[in-house]
């Protein structure tokens, strides 16, 4: 289960429970606990770029996990996100039906934040429960 509230304005809160997300969701909170959200400092939605920041982030490894039946490259935080630090995002070989049921749940649960353009952005806090 993911939950989103707005509160203050343009600052989402994000809670996600582990125990749904299996190796998923035990990746998250592990990379994003602890004091600025692990070292990544503030997190915005950023959709525009999504895609590139994808591919950069698990370039060097897709060779290493290619015909790994069930696994999925799950990187944190995930591409749709930007964020004030230069640490790169924590990529891991996952299960893919964890990896994909938690992506897909929070990018539906984020479609309630629009972007107009990519300077529109909405800040993000991660909670675990």
């Amino acid at each position: 289960m993911i939950l989103t509230s707005e509160n203050p304005p343009g600052v989402v809160t994000v809670t996600i429970r582990v125990s749904a997300y299996g190796q998923a969701g035990e990746h998250w909170r592990d990379v994003l606990s602890g004091p600025n959200h692990g070292g990544y400092g503030k997190i915005y939605i950023q959709r525009f770029g999504a895609n590139l920041r994808r591919y950069l982030s698990c370039y060097e490894l897709r060779d290493y996990y290619r015909g790994v039946t069930g696994a999925n490259l799950d990187e944190c935080p995930g591409a749709m996100f930007i964020w004030t630090t230069d640490k790169p995002a924590d990529v891991e070989a996952i299960d893919a039906i964890d990896n994909q049921k938690l992506g897909r749940k929070l990018g539906n649960e984020l479609r309630k934040y629009p972007q107009v353009d990519e300077r529109d952005l909405w800040e993000v806090r991660f909670r675990f429960e």
